[in-house]
């Protein structure tokens, strides 16, 4: 891809682990709060954190509150509990919140070799500076575009417009890599862009029937290094 002067990644399940990361701080989660007295198992717990993020949202921010008000508990022991499962988050945020084998090598001999590199997520900023920096990747970029830049998610236009704004490079010099055909592809191609499925992530499996679209699959990050 000789025309290829920029590269833009989705964050979540193409740069970082991140299906791992919310499955191990929900078990981390649960545990704890059943063990300061929610009347239930750790796995109905562990379901109940899964049931909110999947009728609420993945980033919603009273994940545990939700999870313990149905018991109609004393507010004392309910606060107890709900703050035993936050504590209990954030600890094992800290342990499992990585990067994929050989994101970080293959970033930094992109930039090596001169190409501009940045980053249009749908989490919002906080979250995304939270989760670049615990992984180290903080310096990486020479944009970041969260969803807190432009209120849209992907497939959207605007986020991968913004991003190519900042760079201050055409749709055809790009390079998108992400794991959500639905989003990261489509959104991606719809302008123009060059497109790359990150097969070791998580959500193409839910959009198989859509992952031809991308003009490239990765079966690793370090992939990108043979393509370009």
């Amino acid at each position: 891809m000789p025309s290829v002067i920029a590269i833009l990644f989705d964050m979540d399940n193409t740069l970082l682990d991140f299906v791992r990361y919310k499955r191990e701080t929900a078990k981390a989660a649960a545990k704890a709060m059943v063990a300061h007295g929610l009347p239930a198992t750790e796995q109905e717990a562990y379901n109940r954190i899964f049931k909110v993020y999947q009728e609420k949202g993945i980033e919603y921010q009273k994940t545990f509150y939700d999870v313990v008000a149905p018991y109609n508990l004393e507010l004392n022991k309910a606060e107890k509990i709900q703050h035993a499962g936050i504590i209990a988050y954030q600890k094992r945020k800290f342990e499992v919140l990585k990067p994929y084998p050989g994101v970080k090598e293959t970033l930094a001999t992109l930039r090596r070799r001169g190409f501009l590199l940045g980053i249009v997520s749908d989490a919002p900023r906080n979250k995304v500076w939270d989760r670049l920096i615990m992984s180290g990747l903080e310096d990486m970029f020479d944009v970041v575009v969260s969803h807190s830049d432009t209120q849209q998610l992907k497939p959207h236009p605007t986020p991968f417009q913004l991003a190519l704004k900042q760079l201050k490079v055409s749709a055809s010099h790009v390079l998108f890599v992400g794991d959500d055909p639905s989003r990261d592809i489509k959104g991606a191609k719809a302008l123009g862009m060059k497109t790359a499925l990150a097969k070791y992530g998580e959500t193409w499996k839910k959009h198989k029937d859509l992952c031809d679209s991308a003009d490239y699959h990765l079966e690793r990050i370090g992939d990108l290094l043979k393509l370009l």
